[in-house]
């Protein structure tokens, strides 16, 4: 996006959007969550998190109840990064003037990608207390679908450059 100024001085300013800059601050971002789940998964398999067989003693009921609540919380977790993202996308980015959109887009994208992340931890942290391979599957499918919320440059572009009132 370009948008022209004139200073107090008369000079045309174009504020420029830099999408790559944009793009690799997200990528970032990511890269530090993700690190921070591998730090947590390491951790663990080196038992300096004592979290190995905490909830094993549960009754089958409990560990029914625990395995649904997962199911929803990771359910509407990725509902709301994918889905949220969407419309704060076209409610609140696009309707913004050019500068704010930038801003706006890369906040919303941190909050999606640390949503995913969070929903990575859970799955993680389930695994290691449970002993269960279900918490981990839900781990991996946020991470699978975090992988569709890094923007290139050009996504980045294309998206800000999309006009609020045909986008539904």
């Amino acid at each position: 996006l370009q948008e022209k100024a004139i200073d107090k001085y008369g000079y045309i300013i174009l504020n420029m959007i830099d999408y790559k800059k944009i793009s690799r601050n997200i990528f970032i971002f990511y890269a530090v969550l993700l690190a921070s789940v591998v730090a947590f998964v390491v951790s663990c398999e080196l038992n300096l998190l004592p979290l190995e067989g905490l909830l094993v003693d549960v009754d089958a009921t409990a560990m029914y109840v625990l395995e649904v609540a997962t199911l929803f919380v990771v359910g509407i977790g990725l509902l709301a990064a994918l889905k949220g993202f969407h419309w704060c996308l076209h409610h609140k980015v696009l309707v913004a003037e050019s500068q704010q959109r930038a801003n706006l887009y890369t906040s919303y994208s941190f909050v999606r990608i640390a949503i995913l992340g969070a929903l990575m931890l859970y799955g993680a942290f389930l695994y290691y207390a449970t002993l269960e391979n279900w918490g981990m599957y839900y781990g991996l499918a946020a991470f699978v679908v975090s992988f569709f919320c890094l923007p290139s440059a050009e996504g980045v572009k294309a998206e800000l450059e999309m006009d609020s009132a045909t986008c539904s």
